[in-house]
């Protein structure tokens, strides 16, 4: 009769239960009460501010006797309320009464509630252990909020069971997020203990980098780090592997992060290797790209070495795919100290990269830029300007030049322009640019 009471009480949450999401977390925890002897799992049981209470009822779920395996599942589980649900009446077939043939869902939404055909290998078997909780949409909220307000002794266990599986979790759409919640209440120790297994070896360390769950719980690690000797051992392993993870569009990330959590003394080798191999680092996408976000992020200390190596290498990288957006990234600082000293490594190369598909792009950004003298540049540009004229990617330099030149250096212009009429209409490139300047006679 007082079961009877219970379910009567139980009635109005079930009801007020709209939305599917809702719909699966009663249904799970229907399942697991008549699974386990667990008490009312109304809203206010269910999140009690009793952090004694919801350690006790989180033992029932399995903390506590996970040592004992398939067995102690199997003494919990109702069978008979499984085998009902497995019916088609519970299952809802749209075909009607499908008497004794089975009903499986395609729908892989269905498929995760306690009511599918897979009710067996949830409730029994590999669903049974910590791991697999943290893994699971609904019971890694719940692990995470045990974490987060459980006693010391609570917080232990679980890691307990949960450390030889680390990088696996780590890995995991739910499971890196109470990898995360761990971190943040373990000990030096623990922390210790989770470093030597994450950077036991390069090569899997390189793999938690570069997958998307990964590397958000690898910056969760990084939070954690506060003695000199776990930040030393991380930077170490992460020195040997950077030029892959600066390379990579989700490994970079943590590159960034690094330079964004620990102190300049810290990343200083880091640094180092990044300007050592600045060129190969520039000419990849995702290098290109992790440069200017360094650039704009870090602090002068950080970024002055990373600049002055740019520069050095500039008129190559000015020819590069890639690198010469980082060259064009710098002139958008509008730093005079910087724009400066890279007129100096650019003077005598304008007429080369006019020529050049990627470096003819720097060269129109030198020419828009007040930091630059455009007459420097158009002076040097004039000791070749009648191939210029008819050139693919040149034409599109005088062009700049001629909008940004004053009067009086337009009119050196033309007197060139018009000298090369003749041969610039049997050119396409050279038609193009009278129609554009709109000289065209």
């Amino acid at each position: 009769m007082s079961n009877q009471n219970e379910r009567v009480a139980a009635a109005p949450f079930q009801e007020a239960v709209e939305s599917p999401a809702h719909r699966i977390l009663w249904e799970r925890l229907r399942t697991y009460d008549h699974s386990f002897p667990l008490s009312d799992y109304s809203p206010e049981n269910l999140f009690s501010s009793d952090l004694q209470a919801l350690e006790q009822e989180f033992r029932r779920f399995g903390v506590s006797e996970l040592d004992r395996g398939d067995q102690g599942m199997t003494d919990r589980v109702n069978w008979s309320f499984h085998e009902r649900s497995r019916s088609a009446s519970v299952m809802g077939s749209p075909y009607g009464n499908l008497e004794d043939v089975p009903y499986l869902p395609s729908n892989p939404f269905f498929d995760q509630t306690p009511w599918s055909g897979d009710a067996y290998g949830y409730m029994y078997g590999i669903r049974n252990t910590l791991l697999s909780r943290a893994k699971d949409g609904i019971e890694s909220h719940m692990l995470q909020y045990v974490i987060a307000k459980g006693l010391k002794e609570t917080i232990d266990k679980i890691f307990d069971n949960l450390i030889s599986h680390v990088c696996e979790l780590m890995l995991d759409y739910y499971g890196h997020k109470v990898f995360r919640k761990l971190m943040e209440k373990c000990t030096d120790e623990q922390i210790t203990r989770v470093l030597d297994i994450v950077l036991e070896e390069p090569f899997e360390f390189v793999r938690l980098c570069v997958h998307t769950h990964g590397t958000h719980a690898i910056q969760g690690l990084m939070r954690s780090l506060c003695s000199e000797e776990q930040i030393s051992r991380f930077m170490e392993t992460l020195c040997y592997v950077s030029l892959l993870l600066t390379k990579d569009v989700i490994a970079h990330r943590v590159i960034l992060f690094c330079f964004n959590q620990f102190s300049p003394s810290h990343t200083r080798y880091l640094l180092e290797v990044i300007v050592q191999n600045c060129y190969q680092v520039a000419i990849d996408q995702n290098g290109c790209c992790m440069l200017k976000k360094l650039i704009r992020q870090s602090s002068r200390e950080l970024r002055d070495p990373l600049i002055k190596e740019i520069i050095s290498i500039a008129v190559r990288l000015c020819g590069n795919y890639y690198g010469n957006y980082v060259v064009q990234y710098l002139l958008r600082l509008k730093d005079y100290e910087v724009t400066s000293a890279l007129s100096k490594h650019l003077d005598g190369n304008y007429v080369q990269l006019s020529y050049d598909k990627y470096g003819s792009h720097v060269v129109q950004k030198c020419l828009e830029s007040r930091e630059f003298s455009s007459r420097r540049i158009i002076a040097e540009l004039l000791s070749d300007i009648d191939s210029l004229l008819v050139d693919p990617y040149g034409d599109y330099v005088i062009q700049t030049a001629w909008i940004v030149s004053e009067d009086h250096v337009r009119h050196v212009l033309l007197f060139y322009i018009n000298r090369n009429v003749p041969f610039m209409r049997c050119n396409v490139y050279g038609r193009k640019l009278l129609q554009k300047l709109n000289i065209w006679t």
